[in-house]
């Protein structure tokens, strides 16, 4: 049987597609070729500017309207930056994944969808299990 997380988590960037906009890659080098091969007319990405396991909107930096090429080399940064950081901290970031807020997933995901950049690390991952078992607390 199929999880469904499962079947999200095995979906990569499609090569030679103009249109895929979603996946995921452990390619730290990938990821940033794949960023800067996105089209400009992107609705917005979302990429988070923070190590911590739980952010908030404010450790988010958008970039919204038209995804120009200078947008595209402060997004890579911001990401190099974090895979630096990550690294220190000795919890490298394992999987680089942009995703539509929308959640549509296929080789056609419309360009002006709003999206996001999600890092993964074994840390982070730790936290969200622990977190949804409750043992951190309530979440009131």
């Amino acid at each position: 049987m199929i999880k469904l997380k499962d079947l999200y988590e095995r979906f990569e960037f499609a090569k030679g597609d103009e249109y895929q906009i979603q996946g995921t890659t452990n390619s730290m080098q990938e990821f940033a070729t794949h960023i800067k091969n996105l089209p400009e007319e992107i609705g917005s990405i979302k990429v988070t500017n923070s190590t911590l396991s739980f952010t908030t909107s404010a450790d988010d930096v958008e970039f919204k309207n038209k995804f120009t090429s200078a947008d595209k080399a402060k997004v890579i940064k911001i990401i190099r930056d974090l895979s630096i950081e990550f690294k220190k901290k000795k919890d490298p970031i394992y999987q680089y994944e942009l995703r539509s807020y929308f959640g549509t997933l296929g080789n056609r995901t419309p360009a002006e969808n709003k999206f996001y950049i999600s890092l993964k690390t074994k840390a982070k991952d730790d936290f969200g299990d622990r977190m949804s078992r409750g043992e951190m607390g309530s979440l009131d």
